[in-house]
Order: C-alpha cells, then sequence, then structure tokens
C-alpha cells in the first residue's frame, strides 16, 4: 500500500506527483498508454524535424511551466513569426480583421474581468451568461454577420476547440480571465503562443516523470473502478488493485466519469462530468522543403472566417530547413473533415492553405494528422468544456474533492486552464489538498 496515487502520468498527473513526493508521501502514478504527457505528443521525422502533435506553446506569464523548463534544464525557441499575418473572410486574404472586431474582443475583456476565475459563477451575470451561447451574443453585438463569424471561430474554436454554439458566454469569459483577456491569449510574440520546448513538450512530461524515480509510474494501467471510504481508496486497474490512502485523479472529468466508484460520486459531481464533453480539434501538419511563404513576407499565420480551417501557424525550428505548416480545424469544421475520405480531406486542408500562402501549399512533401478525439485515452482536445448552462449550475463541483478522491488536470486549473500551466498549476493544487488530508 503507498500513500497515495494518482491516475493519469500528463502534465498535471506528474506535477501532482512530484508534490507529494517532495513532501515525503509514497506514491504511485497509474497510466493507461506507454508513455507519459497525456495530451503532448511530439513526433520526429527522418530528418530530424520536430513536429508537436499536441500541445505545442508556452507563453512568458505561464510562471510555472517556464519554471519547471528551467528545472529540468530544457530550452525553448520562439515561435516562428518571419512576416506579415493573413486574415481571411468575404473570400478574401486580407491583413486585417473585420471590422469592429477589436471593439467586441474589448468588450469580452470587460467582462472577463468581472469574474473570479476560481468562481465565475458567483458573478451576478452568471445565469444570464451562462444561458446565452457565445454565437447568439456575438450575433446581436457584433457589426454584422461577417465580424460574429469570425469571432465564434477565432475564440470558440481556436481557444477551446467548439464551436461558438457550443460554449456559453460565461464559460467563454471565464477562460479569457483565467489567461489574463485577449491580449494574452490570442498573440503569438508577448502571448500564449510565443515559445516552444526544444524536444516538443513530451521532452518535459519524460523530465518530470524521470525526476519522480524508477517504478513510480506503472504503465499499461487503465483505472476502471475506484472504491473510496474513511480508510482509503482501492484502484482497479486491467493489471490488477493499488490501496492507498487518497487518489488524485488527473485525467479529463469526461474520462473521469467513465470510472466506475463506490460508492457512486454524488450526483451533482457525476452530473458535471456528463456535462463537459471534450473539445474537437483536428490538426494537421503540412511539411515543405522549405518555408516557401517567407520569401513572400508571410509569416504562415493566419485565422479564417471561413473554410475548413479555422487558424494556421509556421510550425518551423531552428534546427530543421524544412517548412512546416500547422492547420487547426474545430467543432463542426473538425467533424466535417472526418466525415470525409483521406484524400478528400487533403485536398479540403492543402486548398485552405494554399487560400492562406499560395498555390505552392497543395505540393507538400507529406501531411502528417493526429485526431485527438480519436484517442481512447483522451477523447478530445483542447480541453473539456462546459456546455451552455452548466457552469453556474455545476462549476463549484469540479475542484471539491470527494472525501479522499481528488480532481486535477488543466481544466480544473484557476489560471492558464487549458495549457499546460494551468495542468500544472491544477496537480500542485489537489498534491496540496490530499496533503492537508494525510
Amino acid at each position: 500500500m503507498t500513500d497515495a496515487l494518482v491516475v493519469g502520468a500528463g502534465c498535471s498527473g506528474l506535477a501532482a506527483a512530484l508534490s507529494l513526493r517532495r513532501a515525503g508521501v509514497r506514491v504511485r502514478v497509474l497510466e493507461a498508454r506507454d508513455r507519459v504527457g497525456g495530451r503532448v505528443l511530439t513526433r520526429w521525422l527522418a530528418d530530424g524535424t520536430q513536429l508537436d502533435l499536441g500541445a505545442q506553446w508556452i507563453g512568458p506569464t505561464q510562471h510555472l511551466v517556464n519554471a519547471l523548463v528551467d528545472r529540468y534544464g530544457l530550452a525553448t525557441f520562439p515561435s516562428a513569426a518571419y512576416g506579415a499575418s493573413v486574415v481571411v473572410w468575404e473570400g478574401a486574404r486580407r491583413r486585417t480583421e473585420p471590422p469592429g472586431a477589436a471593439r467586441v474582443l474589448d468588450l469580452l475583456d470587460t467582462y472577463a474581468a468581472r469574474l473570479d476565475p476560481a468562481a465565475p459563477w458567483t458573478a451576478p451575470e452568471a445565469a444570464r451568461w451562462d444561458r446565452t451561447t457565445l454565437g447568439d451574443w456575438l450575433a446581436a453585438t457584433a457589426p454584422d454577420p461577417v465580424t460574429a463569424r469570425y469571432l465564434g471561430r477565432l475564440l470558440a474554436g481556436g481557444l477551446l476547440a467548439v464551436s461558438p454554439d457550443q460554449v456559453s458566454l460565461l464559460a467563454l469569459a471565464s477562460y479569457l480571465a483565467s489567461g489574463g483577456g485577449t491580449s494574452s491569449l490570442l498573440p503569438t510574440t508577448g502571448g500564449a503562443q510565443q515559445d516552444r520546448i526544444v524536444g516538443g513538450p513530451a521532452a518535459l512530461a519524460e523530465a518530470m516523470a524521470a525526476a519522480l524515480g524508477p517504478e513510480v509510474v506503472r504503465w499499461g494501467a487503465p483505472v476502471v473502478a475506484i472504491e473510496h471510504d474513511e480508510a482509503g481508496v482501492v484502484a482497479h486497474t486491467d493489471v490488477g488493485r493499488f490501496e492507498a490512502a487518497a487518489v488524485v485523479v488527473a485525467v479529463p472529468p469526461a474520462l473521469a466519469g467513465r470510472i466506475r466508484y463506490a460508492p457512486a460520486l454524488p450526483a451533482l459531481r457525476d452530473g458535471l462530468t456528463q456535462r463537459m464533453p471534450m473539445g474537437s480539434a483536428w490538426k494537421t501538419h503540412a511539411v515543405y522543403p522549405e518555408p516557401f511563404w517567407r520569401a513572400d513576407g508571410l509569416s504562415g499565420v493566419a485565422s479564417c472566417a471561413e473554410g475548413p480551417v479555422t487558424e494556421t501557424v509556421d510550425s518551423g525550428t531552428p534546427t530543421s530547413s524544412r517548412g512546416v505548416l500547422t492547420a487547426f480545424s474545430y467543432g463542426a469544421q473538425a467533424n466535417a473533415l472526418r466525415r470525409m475520405s483521406g484524400p478528400a480531406r487533403r485536398d479540403a486542408l492543402l486548398d485552405a492553405l494554399a487560400t492562406v500562402v499560395g498555390p505552392a501549399a497543395r505540393q507538400p512533401d507529406e501531411v502528417i494528422e493526429y485526431d485527438w478525439s480519436a484517442d481512447p485515452w483522451t477523447r478530445g482536445c483542447f480541453c473539456g468544456v462546459l456546455t451552455p448552462g452548466s457552469l453556474s449550475e455545476y462549476g463549484p463541483y469540479l475542484r471539491a474533492p470527494v472525501g479522499r478522491i481528488h480532481w486535477a488536470g488543466t481544466e480544473t486549473a484557476t489560471r492558464w486552464a487549458g495549457y499546460l500551466d494551468g495542468a500544472v498549476q491544477a496537480g500542485e493544487r489537489a498534491a496540496a489538498e490530499l496533503l492537508a488530508g494525510l
């Protein structure tokens, strides 16, 4: 028997385990996969080009994850941004957002400033904002349908990987509050997409796991049931049972809800897991002999109000001469791509990239896709998102322990929720709660 169990070896679970180990607690991490990292995954091409298939960036105000990068001697490099960004709306490639977009973003930031990101449901407007979808609010607030459509894709898609009608105004404003507002969340330089880790975020997860020491992480051990009472907990896995005084469940709420609990979770906590599906994102890396768009004065960064792709970025690295253009599709657009055949999907994506950087985009060396919604141990990305009307009702149960069960994962963070930094904060917070209980 150990003192504590951690379910999930993503960055949140690893952060919880490291905090517990530093406090002298005997801990065991149970991981369903044969690797650590959860929603981070780095693939290397034959020539050494780094492709981050999951989480990709860290920003300058994400202090916890930056501290871990320093602690484990890892290096970072700035995201590629060599030229002008592009905005696609009304069928044309432009250099500016639709008129009025900045004013609407400023208004959203004022809403976010009214919220406590640890308890957004306490705001006077919470119930009303939670009943209003972002799509409906934009339709009533934006100066025209083009601006509403553009901002809906940029915010609901680019931040939460859902469609504008799948997230409430309250949930979006709470997310903005946790990340410091649109001026912190949306830009590359100075914002959440400023830097990348050499070796990818996977290198950070591997360093965290190594710091735990051998035999702490048990691979291939998906937790299917948790028994819990005043004496402790028992986690049942495909490879046996594990006993401890307490447990941190560090997987997305949707997956935490698939675990069987005995006794059953309180109705409101269980109700929360039923109302917090994962976002729907499709990520595609198109790899070229060189980043040809830079010679045309383009950065490769784009946001699109129409078409199958919502965003693109230049994912090239300083150590590779290859050009990597990464396309993101979200919500309804991502699901439309899933319904296509492989060749049809490839053509649609490359046509969208050609709109952004020119016809040469249709001739990549290779195209690498990853669908996190098809991953059985994630079932979506970037994070779980409460459905409209749910945050004000079920939000108070997102972090609240249930006896000796504590909850982590980036969804439970109060700062930088949805990001690696939020994952670390949530893990450390859950560990502190567990220690207080012990």
